[in-house]
């Protein structure tokens, strides 16, 4: 049986600029340890400290916009809620290619609050092995691109998942059993900058897909590490100057093998190839730092958020 293909979008994140959002000044292992380790893009974001309008550029799907765009709308009325990261992720469901995804942020967070005043519409309060779920029903202005409920979990006031209810199943599994950080995830994450402010780990981008051309623009040396072909990883500090580490290796997939064949379509941009199994010594790590004037790289984010490809912008 052929699986359905889900479009995956370039999302230029104005996160940033919004008043909810608190510094973090590194990854929030709580929120690492959610991950699924089937999961095949995976993107992270915190405000840099003392920065307001600068933005990150982030690659994920539509569903994740949609997530955080409804994860947004659901607990807006909580007057105390602060966020300090967020997560996203998505993975290969029963449905088609990242049809599963979901919403992982720490901060703080007002459960009674939120679930007392969305519950009262036509959502509902269910239960997941003792945690509380509130099932959100898909919004309508939403249905023609997301159609299902989604659940909603609020754990311990400072984190919160919100995604499929599959996705949230398994993150609310790894939460109870205290699971570690996948050590996949880890080792990709450590060939990156310590300090970066945000960050993505990607399946392997075909040569000359857009991962490759957006990259070149901003320099060229990032491009030739998506030229290695391999499953690729970039993050970026916000310093006096934007500071762009990415990397691209062979690694071993755990959890779920993809089929080779398996792509995922960008809406105006040539297939990205999910990763599988390959030979490390083969294909060695390819890893290269550059730093950009903060007036190049807005100019580049300015020509980016012009271009056909680019759909949106977190709400703010």
């Amino acid at each position: 049986m052929l699986l359905r293909k889900a479009k995956a979008i370039l999302l230029l994140s104005l996160l940033s600029t919004s008043s909810a959002v608190a510094c973090a000044s590194s990854p929030d292992q709580r929120l690492l340890s959610l991950v699924p380790p089937e999961s095949k893009i995976i993107a992270s974001m915190v405000r840099p400290a003392g920065e307001d309008k600068l933005s990150s550029f982030l690659l994920f799907t539509e569903s994740n916009r949609l997530d955080l765009q409804d994860f947004f709308a659901v607990s807006g009325t909580d007057t105390t809620r602060s966020i300090h990261q967020v997560v996203f992720t998505a993975g290969v469901g029963l449905k088609g290619i990242l049809s599963e995804h979901s919403l992982l942020v720490s901060g703080h967070f007002n459960r009674d609050a939120i679930f007392r005043f969305v519950g009262g519409g036509k959502t509902e309060i269910d239960h997941y092995r003792g945690v509380a779920i509130l099932v959100v029903p898909a919004f309508e202005r939403e249905r023609s691109a997301l159609s299902e409920s989604r659940w909603l979990a609020i754990m311990d006031s400072n984190a919160a998942i919100f995604g499929t209810a599959e996705t949230v199943q398994r993150e609310l599994d790894r939460y109870l059993a205290n699971s570690r950080p996948d050590s996949l995830m880890m080792e990709r994450l450590s060939r990156l900058g310590r300090n970066d402010d945000s960050w993505c780990l990607l399946p392997a981008p075909k040569e000359g897909g857009v991962a490759q051309r957006v990259l070149e623009d901003l320099d060229s040396q990032l491009g030739s590490v998506v030229k290695a072909g391999r499953p690729l990883e970039y993050g970026i500090h916000f310093g006096r100057s934007i500071e762009i580490t990415a990397s691209s290796a062979a690694v071993e997939t755990s959890g779920q093998r993809t089929p080779p064949d398996l792509q995922i379509e960008t809406s105006a941009a040539p297939s990205y190839f999910l990763s599988r199994s390959s030979d490390r010594e083969a294909y060695p790590l390819k890893r290269t730092v550059v730093k950009v004037p903060r007036s190049r790289y807005e100019k580049w984010l300015e020509d980016l958020s012009a271009r056909s490809f680019t759909i949106g912008a977190a709400p703010h």
